[in-house]
């Protein structure tokens, strides 16, 4: 995803206000512990992608956080004060699970 400056400082300002948002909406039973682990915004700052890591979560963890994603969006919207929506996209970072899976070889 091209970024700019805007996009980086925005990226960081998300990354800041978001976990607190996930905590409000979201409790440990439906998603586990999350972690935000990186925020990429794109250079016109109209999406932002967002990968997750979530600590003994359920199976679904990650459309528990599908579903509540408007709710954010707003909250997030009145916080930041963009002139514009922003489109919210939650990935799976798949790192750690991959590292747990290379511990176990080595």
């Amino acid at each position: 995803m091209k970024t700019s400056e805007r996009s980086r400082r925005l990226a960081g300002v998300i990354a800041q206000e978001l976990p607190p948002l996930l905590q409000k909406f979201l409790t440990p039973n439906q998603v586990g512990f999350l972690t935000v682990t990186d925020v990429e915004v794109s250079g016109d700052c109209g999406v932002a992608e967002i990968w997750l890591d979530a600590l003994s979560a359920p199976a679904d963890w990650l459309q528990a956080t599908n579903k509540v994603k408007p709710k954010i969006t707003h909250e997030l919207l009145t916080r930041v004060k963009l002139r514009r929506s922003i489109l919210l996209r939650f990935l799976h970072d798949k790192g750690s699970d991959h590292a747990k899976s290379l511990q176990g070889k080595y």
